[in-house]
């Protein structure tokens, strides 16, 4: 099967830490800077490409039967991302591993066994798991967990507090609390309901130990 060269040409608006998001075909992600070019290689046949920068998304469907540079670019006055593509000249023949030995191709941020869901997850952008009201200390909140990280949105100021389960050492009981146990001996706890609390205890056991 044949290969080709596909370069990505991100342009948005150059702010501290601003990265443009480039999934393919929800298998691989690449995180590009602004005015920064993407090299991946893709097989022949069809392919999704989907851009994200801040809330906007764009879906692109690639039939690929040659190499290609497509241009991303973010239009600050409409809001939305504009993709234009161009075909490589003379490329239909594909690319081969000689050629390839001498050009930089990028490497995925991520890479994702479980498709679309596995990317959501890596930048915590999936749905949570459990959802309950609830306290810590004095604070009354909302508590959301998700398959790597919790947040805690307190109701008064809609703060939100993050805890990465890759930072925690152990979770215990604590009369119908959790009890998570962080780096630097930092304990966060959180009141859970008393149908779920089990339920709840075993997940982030489970969860716990997969990311230590």
């Amino acid at each position: 099967m044949k290969r080709y060269l596909i370069q990505i040409q991100t342009n948005f608006t150059r702010e501290p830490g601003e990265k443009m998001m480039v999934f393919v075909d929800d298998r691989e992600l690449y995180e590009a800077k602004p005015m920064e070019t993407i090299s991946i290689v893709l097989e022949e046949g069809f392919h999704m490409i989907r851009f994200r920068y801040k809330i906007r998304d764009k879906l692109m469907p690639l039939l690929v039967s040659s190499g290609y540079t497509i241009a991303a670019n973010y239009n600050s006055l409409s809001g939305l991302i504009e993709v234009n593509i161009r075909k490589t000249p003379d490329s239909e023949n594909g690319i081969d591993d000689n050629e390839l030995k001498f050009m930089d191709m990028t490497e995925p941020s991520v890479v994702s066994k479980e498709g679309r869901k596995g990317l959501d997850i890596a930048i915590e952008d999936d749905d949570p798991v459990y959802v309950f009201s609830g306290t810590s200390g004095l604070k009354e909140g909302v508590l959301r967990i998700y398959e790597k990280r919790l947040e805690f949105a307190t109701t008064k100021d809609l703060k939100i507090e993050t805890v990465r389960y890759s930072n925690v050492i152990a979770v215990k009981p604590k009369m119908g609390s959790i009890d998570l146990q962080c780096e630097g001996n930092v304990h966060k706890v959180y009141s859970i309901p008393k149908e779920n609390y089990n339920e709840v205890m075993a997940f982030l056991n489970n969860r716990i130990a997969k990311e230590q």
